[in-house]
């Protein structure tokens, strides 16, 4: 009866060390975070087990049985909700997948860029781009004319001014358009008028939007704190409108 026990927790802990072994090749080896989630999770969790009722066979004591119970069933339990937080929060910082993926279990995503136009403005593209290509998604640049100054000036000065800004957006846009279009991807643009927050608010709505790209606040010094306040005020409204992922490019 010895024997058989000791062959049984020899063979348990082989298989242990074994899944760990291969959890941490796969660490290493495996070639983005999704992939490596899963090594670093299943694999482990199996390796873990099969350590631990090796060392229950081969004590057999009731304490020994008691921990290495309890430690199987909270691995086992907290193991696959820190595998999904790990997927969610790659997930939502917009880390990519790797470059030969060809299966997508999530759905086509409409996908947002909220555009000024200007250097600034070009890493914002490429981040929309590089999700548009991946998720194979709809790609919408939207650029928004702020009029809330134009209110202060004499009407035929704000309708001057109304129609350079207007003729300026339409040449962001293009220019955005051409850069989604040297990348292999199809884009489309749309120009809107109003407060930029509530407008940029609503056409997330318009348009059943799953991804919005927005850039990261670039001001004179002094007003970073102003800016970065009006960024996460418009994150949290757009957050609480529904599943929008919201993905701040710098």
């Amino acid at each position: 009866m010895s024997v058989v026990r000791d062959v049984l927790a020899a063979i348990l802990l082989l298989t242990g060390v074994f899944f760990s072994v291969v959890a941490a090749v796969g660490i290493v080896r495996l070639p983005d975070v999704y992939l490596r989630m899963h090594a670093s999770s299943k694999s482990t969790t199996i390796g873990l087990a099969g350590i631990l009722l090796a060392v229950f066979l081969y004590f057999g004591t009731y304490e020994v049985a008691t921990k290495v119970l309890l430690v199987i069933f909270f691995t086992f339990l907290t193991a696959p909700v820190g595998a999904h937080m790990i997927a969610r929060s790659a997930y939502v910082c917009a880390v990519g997948w790797y470059a030969q993926t060809t299966r997508y279990d999530l759905e086509r995503a409409t996908i947002v860029c909220a555009t000024r136009g200007g250097p600034a403005s070009e890493r914002v593209h490429e981040r929309a781009i590089e999700l548009a290509r991946e998720r194979n998604g709809e790609l919408v640049f939207l650029h928004v004319i702020d009029t809330r100054d134009l209110g202060d000036l004499e009407p035929a000065r704000a309708a001057a001014v109304m129609r350079q800004m207007r003729t300026l957006a339409q040449s962001i846009l293009r220019a955005a358009q051409a850069q989604a279009r040297a990348a292999g991807v199809r884009a489309r643009g749309e120009l809107r008028e109003g407060e930029v927050s509530r407008t940029l608010q609503a056409f997330v709505q318009e348009v059943d939007a799953d991804v919005l790209v927005v850039g990261y606040p670039h001001t004179a010094p002094g007003n970073e704190h102003e800016a970065e306040g009006r960024l996460w005020r418009l994150l949290g409204g757009l957050q609480e409108q529904g599943n929008v992922r919201v993905v701040v490019a710098r």
